[in-house]
Order: C-alpha cells, then sequence, then structure tokens
C-alpha cells in the first residue's frame, strides 16, 4: 500500500502548480498498481485546499471523486488513532519537527500497513524512512537522495 501525503494530492489535482506534471505518471501508475492510503486529516485538507480555488459545489464534487476511488482505503481519526499521533508526537517532535497533521499521517501508515509514503515533505520522510518504510518523492522522480 501506499499513503500519498495531502502535498501530492495537491500537485496532482492543480495542473496551474509547476510540480504538477512530475507527479501526474507516478500517482497515475500508483492509482492503477496498488492499494492507496489516506486519512480523514488529509482528505480534510486537501478538501481546504480545493475550497480556495472551486466554488462549494465543485470542492464537493471533487471530493466526492477524491473519495470514491476504488482503491483508496481512508483510515478514520477515531479514538486509537488519535492515541497514536499523541504518541508519535511525544516521541517525534523535538528531534524531528513532527506536528499534529503529521503524526496522524504517520500513526496511519503504520496502523494500516502502507510499505510506501508518496510526500514532497522532507522531515515527515525521514521520520517515514526511519520506521522502516519506502520514501517516494514524485516532485523529484526518486526517493530522497540524502534520506
Amino acid at each position: 500500500m501506499i499513503f500519498i501525503d495531502t502535498n501530492i494530492w495537491c500537485y496532482y489535482l492543480d495542473a496551474r502548480l509547476p510540480e504538477h506534471e512530475g507527479v501526474v505518471e507516478p500517482v497515475r501508475k500508483a492509482l492503477r498498481e496498488e492499494a492507496i492510503g489516506t486519512n480523514t486529516v488529509v482528505a480534510v485538507e486537501l478538501a481546504h485546499y480545493l475550497s480556495r480555488s472551486l466554488d462549494g459545489a465543485g470542492m464537493r464534487e471533487a471530493m466526492e471523486t477524491f473519495t470514491s476511488l476504488g482503491n483508496l482505503i481512508i483510515d478514520e481519526l477515531d479514538r486509537r488513532l488519535l492515541d497514536d499521533s499523541i504518541d508519535y508526537l511525544a516521541r517525534y517532535a523535538a528531534s524531528h519537527g513532527l506536528g499534529g497533521r503529521d503524526s496522524t499521517i504517520i500513526a496511519s501508515i503504520m496502523r494500516l500497513g502502507a510499505t510506501t509514503l508518496y510526500t514532497h515533505d522532507r522531515s515527515l520522510g525521514a521520520l517515514a524512512t526511519e520506521l522502516g518504510k519506502e520514501l517516494v518523492d514524485p516532485v523529484q522522480g526518486e526517493p530522497y537522495p540524502d534520506v
């Protein structure tokens, strides 16, 4: 399973962004071949991004398309994910600069058993690598060379 960070979804869905071109093919390939993980926090963050460029109906339609992807597994922010996220924050906020949203991503990756993280966030990627996950930055086309 591949967990795709919000920044990659934003680049993929917004053709105006310079990163768009680099992520289109890797994300399309992942969507064809893999189970894709996300969580409710990422979905809300993506909806917030889309709401800045689309009207309410357009944003809802885009999110309905996103959440209806046949191979998308949405990890819900329940009490267990909350507790796990807080545990990751306690362990890695000071040493890795882990923030609240990213702690939910790490908790979901671990709970879902995702093997790979697609992100353009170096600190999140470094922590995922330390935790034994493959890191891919589709913007650069390869895993980070220094992680």
